[in-house]
């Protein structure tokens, strides 16, 4: 009998351990979530297209393997990529670009972490996590999280 009480207890927990993994999954985002114009004050701007292309401006290079610079400003990205939903490690969901770096010719990445609030969607770049790009009128967004950032700069 006790046996029986034992497996029927484990069956329990384990059930419960599936249930609460299941709901601390965040939504997926969908194509509207992310396409649109993303900007920050001072002039960086990411252009999503919902056919997988990006253009992005002036966005700072994640790596020194990318192009960027070693000094005091850090190299600054302009040109074409493509897009996919990813998510950056210990992050909420959000999108990956990849584009070529014009100095190495080296595949490089940069993340959007993506959240909404009432008024705009916004994002981080968990490379530079104290910058927070902002799509305006595009409240309405699947994955209802704010982004949080856990990266240390």
């Amino acid at each position: 009998m006790l046996v029986g009480a034992a497996g029927l207890l484990a069956a329990a927990l384990a059930a419960f351990v599936v249930e609460a993994s299941e709901d601390s999954s965040p939504p997926a985002l969908v194509v509207a979530d992310v396409e649109g114009v993303w900007t920050v004050q001072g002039g960086s701007r990411l252009t999503v297209r919902a056919d997988g292309s990006a253009e992005l401006e002036r966005v700072e290079e994640p790596d020194v393997n990318c192009g960027q610079s070693t000094g005091p400003a850090p190299l600054t990205y302009t040109g074409p990529a493509t897009w996919v939903f990813d998510s950056y490690p210990d992050e909420a969901p959000g999108i990956r670009f990849d584009y070529r770096s014009r100095e190495t010719e080296k595949l490089c990445e940069i993340y959007l972490v993506v959240g909404a609030d009432e008024h705009a969607s916004y994002g981080f770049l968990p490379h530079v996590a104290d910058v927070q790009y902002v799509r305006p009128g595009s409240a309405e967004l699947t994955a209802r999280r704010p982004p949080r950032s856990s990266v240390q700069r």
